[in-house]
């Protein structure tokens, strides 16, 4: 029993070191703008981390539309204005497969006068699987 000690011994040593080491981390100056996945299907995507989203404006904005395109998928609804003043819905989409892996995402600005009402919608070139989700992932006015 003695010698399998002396042989394990080393290795927990090693495994604690390598532990720590993938824990420790160097500063960096700003967050990374978006991060990098690989699908299912062996897709590399990029998708923003930070998403502009402010709760006050996003009951403003409806998803009507998730649909296959031809080399893609797309998404649209409408934005109504509750605001008393003019503004631009910028309204940001991820593409999901229903595992949640993020496939592709697309984003629009839809300028609309206070108390009106107008479509949007944005579309995404991807080799799509079957069935793909659309989540409105952010809402804010600029």
């Amino acid at each position: 029993m003695s010698m399998w000690r002396r042989l394990l011994a080393p290795s927990v040593v090693v495994a604690i070191g390598l532990t720590l080491a993938a824990c420790s981390s160097s500063p960096t100056t700003s967050a990374p703008p978006s991060t990098t996945a690989t699908t299912a299907a062996g897709e590399t995507t990029t998708a923003p981390v930070k998403v502009p989203n402010d709760v006050n404006v996003r009951k403003d904005v409806t998803l009507v539309n998730c649909d296959a395109t031809a080399g893609g998928w797309s998404a649209g609804g409408t934005v109504k204005n509750s605001l008393n003043h003019s503004a631009t819905y910028d309204i940001t989409v991820f593409f999901t497969s229903t595992h949640a892996e993020d496939l592709a995402y697309a984003a629009t600005s839809v300028p609309v006068d206070a108390g009106q009402s107008k479509l949007w919608s944005v579309k995404a070139s991807f080799a799509a699987p079957s069935s793909v989700l659309c989540v409105l992932r952010g809402v804010a006015t600029s």
